[in-house]
């Protein structure tokens, strides 16, 4: 042990305060360029040392190439919930997301995005957006510049773990959500994951009453049909048998036409196009039921 440590005493000393604009989640890692090869190479980093709580990083190198610090880019993912919901003190909708580290909640309203909180947050790196209106394409590149990146790129399944969902039922599922968003409280559910690729599984309850609300049910959303089920969430086991005197819906939108209270189903027709494009698309980025 002395042997080494004499070893390393005759290596450069290296202390790097990380950057307060960046979220950091886990330890980063540093990283050298070298350019022989052209890429990024951690072989002569030694002694890694990572303070936590005055977010520094010490480490000894004999060779000093250019420095980079990486990050895991889905830190966050899987998800560990999601919850989905009118906003109570106005017309918009809340998307609320839990991760692994941080738990980060909008408020979509017209063709615009806010980011209303992010929860254990290790840095103010966002601080400054919070309550701002962004489109949801400008959102999604301010935080993953700020490494708090929660929006999977279609190559996120070979690093994360997941239900992968069928594309096209993904899609119309998301778009029919979005449709009743101001109507219905949507929840993750711990089923979706052994549901298979052509099933969606979530929790569903009207929100259209806001001093009476009722419980969660179970929605099973496939590519032929979406119906209730008789099993809940704390039930001891799945199953995909609907409930009794379900009539045929072929899909989330179509269900709640027929199914949907009238004021539910007035809050649907109410709502207005740039409002439902803009949640659609922010949870076509988020990928909630592919990632929870």
């Amino acid at each position: 042990m002395r042997k080494i440590e004499a070893e390393y005493e005759k290596l450069a000393l290296v202390h790097i305060d990380l950057p307060q604009d960046v979220m950091w989640l886990e330890p980063p890692v540093v990283v050298q360029w070298q350019e022989s090869r052209r890429l990024w190479t951690t072989n002569y980093v030694n002694d890694f040392k990572y303070n936590e709580d005055k977010l520094t990083v010490q480490f000894r190198t004999g060779i000093l190439w250019p420095i980079g610090l990486a990050t895991l880019r889905y830190s966050n993912l899987p998800y560990q919930g999601w919850d989905i919901k009118p906003d109570p003190n106005g017309s918009g909708v809340i998307v609320l997301v839990t991760g692994v580290s941080v738990t980060i909640s909008w408020l979509c309203v017209g063709n615009y995005v806010k980011l209303r909180s992010i929860t254990n947050a290790t840095t103010p790196a966002l601080k400054e957006h919070l309550n701002k209106k962004y489109t949801v394409k400008k959102m999604v590149q301010i935080m993953r510049l700020a490494a708090c990146d929660v929006f999977p790129g279609s190559d996120a399944h070979a690093h994360v773990e997941g239900a992968r969902k069928q594309p096209a039922l993904e899609r119309h599922t998301y778009h029919a959500m979005a449709f009743l968003s101001r109507a219905y409280n949507f929840q993750w559910s711990r089923w979706n994951v052994g549901a298979g690729s052509r099933n969606i599984v979530m929790q569903i309850r009207e929100a259209v009453d806001k001093k009476r609300q009722g419980k969660f049910q179970l929605i099973n959303v496939s590519t032929q049909r979406a119906t209730l089920l008789k099993c809940t969430e704390v039930s001891t086991e799945y199953s995909a048998e609907p409930i009794l005197g379900m009539q045929f819906h072929p899909d989330l939108f179509t269900f709640n036409m027929s199914y949907g209270s009238s004021d539910a189903r007035r809050h649907t027709y109410n709502m207005k196009y740039k409002l439902v494009e803009t949640v659609f698309e922010l949870l076509q980025e988020v990928k909630l039921c592919s990632f929870s």
